[in-house]
Order: structure tokens, then C-alpha cells, then sequence
């Protein structure tokens, strides 16, 4: 089980480092859930990368590769609660399709996550290089990488970010703020819920922070994910109540 988290022992945190040698690839996940129905089994997710070439890699070596690096970020197993809401999410939003896959990247991906106080605490318009990435990386990976391989790393969650929206540009990164929309909302706020968060608590956790949502708009956030039908919000004085019969109903 993995450790590590804001509540104590974690189920949902992972621990794979994808970003020391490739990003987050979120255009190919957005191509491979258009080109394979929503009803789909986790070998057919598998066949649609490595047999079918839904992808379009060139060799069978990178269809492979292709594939493990997505399985490692996007689970790709409807059977698992933290993809079945990922894909129930997916279509009803495009908009929010960044900060979907930027969620599971970094709830998966702990270099990922080691990276994100760099973006955090940039101020927006500001630039944010590879070094100052591969920096705080270091600052929690002390002698456990490689300076090559945080080169890399930078430069890999550099572009990671970039897909999910906090920052802008190709060589030259610009921080920019994200848009939290109801539909990544209600995903972050679901796998707190899975990770034992309960109330506004859903929404204290790692992957959460992505959305950027200051904590006293924290209520408000989940109130537009409710009114949008994403999940069930109760309010009563100071008590709150957060459900998610919408994305469980069809958990398996």
C-alpha cells in the first residue's frame, strides 16, 4: 500500500516516476479515449495501443512503451474506481480534460508531485525553467537521481504542466492560472473521498492543489460540480456533506 499522504496512510497516492523518462502524455490519452468505447475492457485498452496502433506509434517496441507509460499514469482498468470516474468524467467536459488527466498524472507520479511547488509559488506571467523544477525535485530527492536524470525530469514536468494548463510556451514557460473546472473538481474531491477525505476534505490532498482553489472558495467549488449534476453536496450550518452516487453508480 502506498504511504505518504495528507491523511495518514494513502490509498490512492502512487509512487511510479513515468516523468524521469517521458510526460504525461495527455494527447494520447485524449486520442485513446475517443478511439475506444467508454463500455471497454482493460485488454482492450491494451489492444487499441499495441494491436490496433490507435496511436499511431511506429515500431511495436514504442507501442509497448507507449502503453505502460499510460497504464502507470491513467490505470486504464475500469474495474479501478480512480479510471472508471476518469472515464465517466471525460465526455462531459472537453475543457476539463487538462486537469482530469493532470489529477491521476499526479496523484500517480510522485516526481510530479515533487515538482509542483515550483509552479505553485510562481507568480503568474513570471517564467518557470527546467532548472527551477528540476530544483525543488532535488530539494526532495536528494542523491536519489542522478543530475542527468533531473535535467530530464525537469524538462519532462515542464511540459507536463504545460498540458495540464499552469504553464504556457514552448522553450520559454510563463505560469498562467488554471480554470478549475466542476467536472476536475468533482474528480479531485472524488479521489479524496476514496483517499478517506470526508467533508471539505475531499479536497486537501496533493492532487488537489493543482486545481488551485483558495480554501475559503473551497465550498463554492463543490456547490458548482453539484449544480452540474457531478456530485451530491449537503449543507446544513457548518456541517457538509459530499457524495458521489453519480460517479459510483456504475463502479464495478
Amino acid at each position: 500500500m502506498d504511504k505518504v499522504g495528507t491523511t495518514g496512510t494513502s490509498t490512492v497516492l502512487g509512487h511510479v516516476r513515468t516523468t524521469a523518462s517521458h510526460t504525461i502524455g495527455s494527447n494520447h490519452l485524449t486520442e485513446l479515449l475517443r478511439e475506444v468505447p467508454a463500455e471497454a475492457t482493460a485488454n482492450q485498452y491494451r489492444e487499441a495501443v499495441v494491436e490496433e496502433n490507435v496511436l499511431g506509434r511506429p515500431t511495436h517496441t514504442g507501442r509497448l512503451r507507449t502503453f505502460r507509460h499510460l497504464r502507470e499514469l491513467y490505470i486504464l482498468d475500469p474495474d479501478d474506481a480512480r479510471f472508471a470516474a476518469l472515464r465517466r468524467l471525460w465526455p462531459m467536459d472537453d475543457r476539463a480534460h487538462p486537469l482530469l488527466a493532470g489529477i491521476l498524472a499526479v496523484a500517480r507520479d510522485e516526481l510530479l508531485r515533487a515538482s509542483w511547488p515550483a509552479v505553485a509559488r510562481a507568480i503568474p506571467g513570471s517564467v518557470v525553467t527546467s532548472d527551477d523544477l528540476s530544483n525543488v525535485v532535488a530539494e526532495t530527492y536528494a542523491g536519489a537521481l542522478s543530475p542527468a536524470t533531473l535535467g530530464k525530469v525537469g524538462r519532462n514536468v515542464g511540459s507536463c504542466w504545460t498540458q495540464t494548463g499552469h504553464l504556457v510556451g514552448r522553450a520559454r514557460k510563463v505560469r498562467t492560472p488554471v480554470v478549475p473546472r466542476p467536472a476536475a473538481v468533482a474528480y479531485a474531491a472524488y479521489l479524496g473521498h476514496l483517499d478517506g477525505g470526508r467533508a471539505l476534505h475531499v479536497l486537501d490532498n496533493p492532487w488537489s492543489q493543482i486545481l488551485e482553489i483558495p480554501q475559503d472558495e473551497r465550498l463554492e467549488a463543490l456547490r458548482g460540480a453539484h449544480h452540474g449534476g457531478l456530485l451530491d453536496l449537503q449543507v446544513a450550518g457548518t456541517v457538509v456533506e459530499v457524495g458521489f452516487s453519480m460517479l459510483e453508480r456504475d463502479a464495478r
